[in-house]
């Protein structure tokens, strides 16, 4: 049932998705440009004596040495190889020159990155928040007006979830890595494999851990440490029924995501994580109202009241 109101509520507000695909396109943009303008100048003194040590050609060579038996010598050793390695030991001095340099464009990257996750998830809270005004009362505001005037409220969730969230991904990817490099030593595509369905399990988790933080701040009007205290509560009685949503939910963006990455030369990813934004925000919203068992609308013509059973709950009719 929550799933499929899910849907249907995605369904009813899908010029969502347009207006998220919209806003994540302008952000890309924007970051990007900043980004490069950072970068730049940090970095391209490195780049440029990367270079000079031709990488892409030696790279090429080698690979056509393999298939040709070209370059190998009588004592049975590559030339192409020697050379490649002899540019590996160059990148390294190189590297360890522009030490300074890369330091600085590993921090501008990961301050940019902190800095785009900020505005996605007061992104995510526009939506939630629009979601919230459909819901109740068949209400509809619009996205940038919304935005703009929960600014302060969003931004300042936003930063602690985010927060919690690069402690989240930290252990997300350490155990990615070392399940994959486990795996790995077995066989490379089990590792591949593994890291995959680890990193897609991890979230899952993380998703199910936190899906009713960002609704109670929304819906109850809480303060932030309120709204997480009772997302946790939330989180006891319901984390294996959403886990298992959200693995599922996960998997089948992934899949989707690599099918219409491919038909659409890369722009259709923006599609898939739009769509997937919106659909998982209308989720949370459905099971938070659930929780609390509160009235919402599933679309303009039907109400659903969590409190009883779903056929008598869904009425032609609204009632109050």
């Amino acid at each position: 049932m929550i799933v499929k109101d899910s849907f249907s509520i995605t369904l009813s507000k899908f010029s969502l998705v347009y207006q998220v695909i919209l806003v994540l396109l302008i952000a890309i943009l924007l970051f990007g440009i900043i980004g490069y303008a950072i970068l730049a100048p940090t970095l391209s003194g490195y780049v440029k004596d990367l270079k000079g040590l031709g990488i892409g050609s030696a790279l090429k060579d080698y690979l056509k040495s393999i298939f040709s038996g070209n370059g190998i010598q009588q004592d049975g050793t590559n030339e192409y190889y020697q050379s490649l390695v002899n540019i590996v030991k160059d990148i390294g001095v190189i590297t360890k020159n522009h030490v300074g340099s890369i330091w600085g464009g590993i921090i501008a990257i990961i301050v940019l990155a902190v800095l785009f996750s900020v505005f996605y998830h007061m992104c995510l809270y526009t939506v939630t928040d629009t979601l919230h005004a459909f819901m109740s009362s068949d209400s509809e505001y619009g996205f940038l007006s919304n935005m703009i005037a929960n600014l302060s409220k969003s931004f300042r969730f936003s930063l602690a979830y985010v927060g919690v969230s690069i402690g989240c991904m930290i252990i997300v990817v350490g155990l990615s890595l070392g399940i994959g490099f486990m795996l790995g030593a077995a066989n490379n595509f089990l590792g591949i494999v593994g890291a995959y369905f680890t990193a897609l399990l991890t979230l899952s988790i993380q998703r199910a851990l936190f899906a009713g933080w960002m609704p109670a701040y929304i819906v109850s009007d809480l303060t932030i440490k309120e709204s997480l205290a009772l997302n946790f509560k939330m989180a006891t009685k319901h984390f294996k029924d959403q886990l298992g949503v959200y693995f599922i939910l996960y998997l089948a963006t992934l899949i989707l995501g690599i099918i219409v990455t491919i038909c659409t030369f890369g722009f259709g990813i923006i599609i898939v994580w739009s769509l997937c934004a919106v659909l998982t925000q209308a989720h949370d919203m459905v099971n938070y109202y659930h929780y609390k068992g509160k009235k919402y609308y599933r679309d303009s013509q039907h109400v659903v009241d969590p409190t009883k059973k779903y056929k008598e709950a869904v009425l032609n009719d609204l009632i109050e």
